[in-house]
């Protein structure tokens, strides 16, 4: 029999009912004044004016990361609409993100058109992304594989750094509170007269923690650095940018539940990207770009105690190449090129040095009409260890008038196996099955967006239905004789609405989204674990004589911890504070609280998160 969810008390469904009051008069508002939206570049592969794009995307800008006050873009992701957050154990902690309930391998990573990720769990970990050196990030949720290839099932999660431009602008940060945290850094971006651009961005963490367990005592600590720099330049007609970004992590663990603390258990991280991307232009209407890259993410694990199992090294390395090319005609847009990444994974530790490597072509086509926009894009990868692929996409906006859109699109995705699915090493527990066939999604959603613009009251209300079903999902299951092993044989089906609604009239704005959520597996009828069937959030902010101020109320349902639904995780809400003061043109003063209520809750079973913590910040501009 299909399981069922009941999220909420009656003390929750107060909540969520003054969510729904909130939200509603949000639609009720008839005119309204906003700024123009920035470019989209990831859900074409090319800058886009957002009203044109089919595909659901978020764009969050350095603006509101600042006024956000998040140190990892992790804190920023689980307050969007169709995201889920599982954080195990606080700061530096394994931290998985679930797009519009695919699993966490299901949604790619890119940092300024870099793979990301460990090719040997074929995930990222969000724990150590700083926001000190990030520009911007875009979510484009659906399948994208037709114009990304592999791991692009349920979307794709681009983080773009900082560049420079002309003139020189510094900023110093610093910040200290709850748990004996500190951080701070220093970026520069600036340009030269003949056309030299660069950024560079330093900057530290660290925090006494609290017990990763939640039955623990033992506080465990993290530290974590990051050094981030571009150069852009031009030769000829041709511009060039270099860019190398280096993260380097400590954290102590424990064991979880039921093990408690681990004295001494200690992981090091370390996440690199390095390329080079030389975009040339060869007329008006026809433009190459050439990008060479390497990711690098390593983590080693290190307990001395006698016979430990959390000894482990896993090193993983991408190198990518990909050649894309542009054609822009007045209303029409081709895109064609050529992707290709050698993925190794190696660990001492489980006695295994692999690699595999995929190729692609891909293309994509774009018109625009008098009130509709249409795209379609088709991609064929060839994988080295498992089946090709071939994945399409079709999308389309129709404007019925300058404030009132509707979009539609249906797309198919695909996941290779990962090193560990293929070759992690037969041992008395476990074994991988080289002859895995590759993960395939098929899914659709369709949008209603309402936007008008005046000159004092600006509001944007959108909602968007989608459907995706998830076939030949690998599962490390026991055979008979208990030795793990993965297998196709897994089947979803992801399904949900999406709500979002934001206004702003003079010195006052109100942000809202809420997402309805049914993951199940096919095969058993289980909900997917660490899905939340209902969750949102509702934020209240003013901006008045230098003083921003925003307060974030967040509502998270039930989850069920496992896939077996042996155990669930029980709904949560919480809110924070966030003020910034602006003292004068150079300097301004923040402080931010996180969970005022005290709440004491579990993204991950057995894993603690922070209660009640206040931080005080400065920043400086020059």
């Amino acid at each position: 029999m299909e399981k069922t969810l009941k999220p909420f008390n009656n003390k929750t469904i107060k909540h969520t009912a003054l969510m729904g009051i909130l939200a509603s008069q949000l639609m009720s508002v008839s005119a309204h004044a906003g700024e123009l939206s920035p470019l989209v570049v990831t859900a074409g592969r090319i800058a886009e004016n957002p009203a044109n794009v089919s595909a659901d995307t978020t764009v969050i800008t350095r603006d509101d990361i600042e006024t956000s006050q998040a140190t990892t873009v992790a804190d920023i992701l689980r307050t969007q609409a169709g995201i889920d957050v599982a954080n195990s154990g606080g700061m530096g902690k394994t931290t998985s993100v679930f797009l519009r309930g695919g699993n966490s391998g299901h949604t790619l990573v890119l940092i300024d058109g870099v793979r990301v990720g460990s090719v040997t769990l074929g995930s990222f970990d969000w724990a150590n992304l700083s926001t000190a050196d990030i520009e911007r990030i875009e979510i484009v949720r659906g399948a994208q594989s037709s114009l990304y290839g592999a791991d692009a099932m349920a979307g794709v999660i681009q983080i773009f750094t900082r560049k420079g431009k002309k003139g020189l602008q510094t900023q110093v940060f610093a910040e200290a509170g709850t748990y004996g945290t500190k951080s701070g850094g220093v970026s520069v971006q600036g340009g030269t007269d003949n056309g030299i651009t660069y950024a560079l961005t330093a900057d530290t963490l660290s925090t006494d923690g609290f017990s990763v367990a939640a039955v623990g005592t033992e506080a465990d600590p993290y530290k974590r650095t990051t050094l981030s720099g571009r150069v852009g330049f031009q030769a000829g007609d041709a511009d060039i940018n270099l860019s190398v970004r280096n993260v380097e992590g400590t954290t102590d663990l424990d064991g979880g539940f039921p093990f408690g603390d681990v004295l001494n258990y200690t992981q090091k991280t370390k996440q690199n990207v390095s390329s080079i991307k030389v975009v040339y232009p060869f007329s008006d209407t026809f433009e190459s770009t050439l990008q060479i890259s390497r990711s690098i993410d390593d983590a080693v694990g290190t307990d001395p105690a006698p016979g430990s199992f959390n000894n482990s090294d896993f090193k993983t390395t991408v190198d990518q190449l990909t050649w894309q090319n542009h054609l822009d005609l007045e209303s029409a847009s081709v895109l064609f090129g050529l992707d290709i990444h050698k993925d190794n994974g190696k660990s001492t530790s489980a006695g295994f040095d692999e690699t595999m490597t995929q190729q692609a072509l891909f293309a994509s086509f774009a018109n625009s009409y008098d009130m509709l926009d249409v795209n379609a894009s088709v991609r064929y990868d060839k994988n080295s260890v498992s089946d090709n692929a071939t994945t399409y996409k079709l999308g389309t906006v129709f404007h019925a008038n300058d404030s009132f859109s509707l979009s539609a699109n249906y797309g198919t995705g695909f996941k290779a196996p990962s090193i560990n699915d293929l070759y992690f090493p037969a041992s008395a527990f476990s074994v991988g099955n080289a002859n895995l066939k590759p993960e395939t999604s098929k899914g659709w959603d369709v949008g209603l967006n309402y936007q008008v613009e005046g000159d004092d009251l600006s509001y944007d209300v959108g909602v968007v239905y989608f459907n995706t079903r998830y076939k030949d999902l690998i599962v490390w299951a026991p055979d008979a004789n208990f030795l793990y092993s993965p297998s196709n044989v897994g089947q979803a089906t992801s399904k949900g609405t999406e709500f979002t609604a934001s206004l702003r009239y003079g010195i006052g704005f109100i942000r809202a989204n809420w997402t309805s959520l049914k993951a199940t597996d096919d095969t058993t009828g289980n909900w997917l674990a660490r899905r939340a069937q209902d969750s949102g959030s509702i934020t209240l902010g003013t901006d008045v004589s230098g003083l921003h101020a925003e307060l974030q109320y967040q509502v998270v349902g039930k989850r069920f911890s496992d896939g077996a639904n042996t155990k669930t995780l029980d709904a949560y809400n919480k809110t924070d504070l966030r003020l910034s003061y602006a003292i004068n043109d150079t300097w301004k003063a923040k402080l931010r609280v996180e969970n005022i209520a005290d709440k004491t809750y579990e993204e991950v079973s057995g894993y603690a998160v922070a209660g009640r913590s206040s931080y005080l910040g400065v920043n400086a501009s020059f």
